[in-house]
């Protein structure tokens, strides 16, 4: 009997040891329409990669069983002709879509048009608790859309304000979550995500920490190729000289308005179509009129593909400093060399050509020059 119970005993130690750790994925798809298709787990970055595994929803719901040796950055989504890709709010997931780190364990995962969650290990619980405030945070923003549509002046101007300060406040959480989970690899799909909100210093300091992991992720390479053409147009550098048309088709090099010893510069990368920019442009007008002729000009670069619309913007907007553009959208010759990827975005260049400030906006603008042309 003795014999039987060691037996037993070590059997169940051999099964036990035999047994591999995995991962369970229990899926939910708020979407009914969504039943009897697949959704696919892929890794994160591998568009043209088949698929790790896939998964039909019925009722609702699907799972995905499997063993992950190592954490993997991983996406589920459906194929592109159930659910068209769109691009995400910055913290956010693209509807049905889910990115997140696949390690043994199990994971809960609810897919949604707005609000995608994943939860279950510690890496995949702390982004979702981020994910959570700044949704909240969005849907403040969301608040305020009808108040910044109103004819009323002083209404439309405090919903600017308090716009702008909350989503300051988004940056700056998603700046701070980033810095203290460096080490996580849903962090750096996090910073690939706010690389338009976070500026230069910014992403050079979070650069500086990460780990090798973390620059390999997809997109995280670009910006650091981004950074490094940034480097060579830094506050402190010369300003970086290139040709292009105004509205009337004649060609004129920027250094016919820049470093000539004559004007303190504000370069002005814009657009027509973009709603910041058209936001803070009666600001900068106004600088223009307090200190045109006082040793201030402005050089504006538009971002515009189309003439008319290009033009209509200029009336529309009552801009009268100079204008160029190579009508090249984001392709735009000049953006490049200046690694402009959101706008609007200014460039401040001192009478002897160095820059002297970067991505001034609104009254900003105005504070700066009244200290230096005083």
């Amino acid at each position: 009997m003795k014999k039987i119970l060691i037996m037993s005993a070590a059997l169940g130690l051999l099964a036990a040891c035999s047994e591999k750790p995995g991962y369970t994925i229990t899926g939910v798809v708020n979407n009914a329409e969504l039943n009897g298709k697949y959704v696919y787990l892929y890794t994160y970055g591998a568009t043209d990669a088949a698929p790790l595994d896939s998964a039909l929803v019925e009722n609702g719901a699907f799972t995905l069983t499997g063993t992950q040796a190592t954490p993997q950055l991983s996406t589920i989504r459906f194929s592109e002709d159930v659910v068209e890709p769109q691009r995400a709010l910055s913290g956010h997931t693209a509807p049905y879509t889910a990115t997140f780190t696949l390690e043994n364990g199990n994971l809960k995962v609810t897919l949604d048009e707005t609000n995608t969650d994943v939860s279950g290990t510690p890496e995949n619980d702390t982004l979702q608790a981020f994910r959570n405030e700044v949704r909240n945070m969005y849907a403040e923003l969301s608040k305020l859309e009808g108040d910044l549509k109103s004819e009323d002046e002083a209404t439309r101007r405090a919903a600017e304000t308090k716009y702008d300060d909350i989503y300051r406040e988004i940056v700056a959480k998603a700046d701070a979550y980033i810095q203290a989970n460096i080490d996580k690899l849903t962090t750096a799909k996090l910073f690939y995500d706010f690389r338009y909100e976070l500026n230069e210093d910014q992403q050079n300091a979070i650069v500086a920490k990460a780990g090798e992991a973390f620059k390999q992720v997809p997109g995280i390479p670009d910006m650091i190729n981004h950074l490094e053409i940034l480097k060579k147009v830094a506050v402190g550098q010369k300003f970086t000289d290139f040709e292009m048309a105004d509205a009337q088709g004649k060609m004129h090099k920027l250094s016919e308005f820049v470093g000539n010893g004559k004007n303190i510069v504000l370069i002005d990368f814009w657009a027509s179509w973009c709603p910041p920019c058209r936001r803070d442009m009666p600001n900068l007008v106004d600088v223009y009129k307090q200190y045109k002729g006082k040793g201030f000009e402005i050089v504006g670069i538009s971002l515009d593909s189309k003439k008319e619309a290009w033009e209509k913007g200029i009336k529309d907007l009552k801009i009268t400093w100079p204008q160029l553009s190579d009508l090249q959208g984001w392709k735009n010759s000049g953006a490049k060399l200046y690694g402009v990827n959101s706008i609007p975005h200014t460039v401040l260049v001192d009478k002897d050509g160095t820059i002297i400030a970067k991505g001034l906006h609104g009254k900003e603008v105005g504070e700066k020059l009244g200290e230096m042309l005083k």
